[in-house]
């Protein structure tokens, strides 16, 4: 088992792995918000301006079986996480913690003073509170489609 970076030969491994997942988690219109993040990694440029920066990896056994990324928005010093996605065939595996995890030790190294946040729905909001994620706040069909938006931060652990 590895993450490495995406490749553009993962483009067509990642919309089924997108599929795999519909109508569960995502809504077939999300594709196009998933090309776009694809065009722009297989292109090497930003996929969401303003963002400065952003990254994506895949998680591969014998194959492709999720992928995640992250964007780097400097005027905010904050990180959004965003199209973590495991393939339908290996949910409550381990794999979506091992991803989530991966990313934030990622932004931690390369942005230690930044926000960690996301934007969920009530189907997976509950997974991310397991991860240290707190709920801010919660906005009703705001995905559309009857998917509430949850956008929620990473709460670190207090050291003291």
């Amino acid at each position: 088992m590895n993450i490495r970076n995406y490749l553009p030969s993962d483009e067509q491994r990642v919309r089924e792995i997108l599929v795999s997942n519909i109508p569960k988690f995502f809504v077939m219109e999300d594709m196009k918000m998933l090309d776009t993040w694809l065009s722009a990694q297989n292109a090497g440029v930003v996929a969401y301006p303003p963002a400065t920066a952003d990254y994506f990896f895949v998680l591969q056994a014998t194959n492709v079986i999720g992928c995640a990324g992250f964007y780097v928005l400097d005027n905010e010093k904050r990180v959004p996480l965003t199209w973590g996605m495991v393939d339908d065939a290996y949910h409550n595996n381990g794999y979506g913690k091992l991803l989530f995890q991966y990313r934030v030790n990622e932004i931690k190294k390369l942005y230690p003073d930044y926000r960690i946040t996301l934007g969920t729905s009530q189907h997976t909001f509950r997974f991310f509170e397991k991860l240290e994620m707190k709920v801010e706040s919660i906005t009703p069909n705001g995905y559309g489609n009857n998917f509430d938006k949850y956008f929620m931060y990473l709460q670190e652990k207090n050291t003291d």
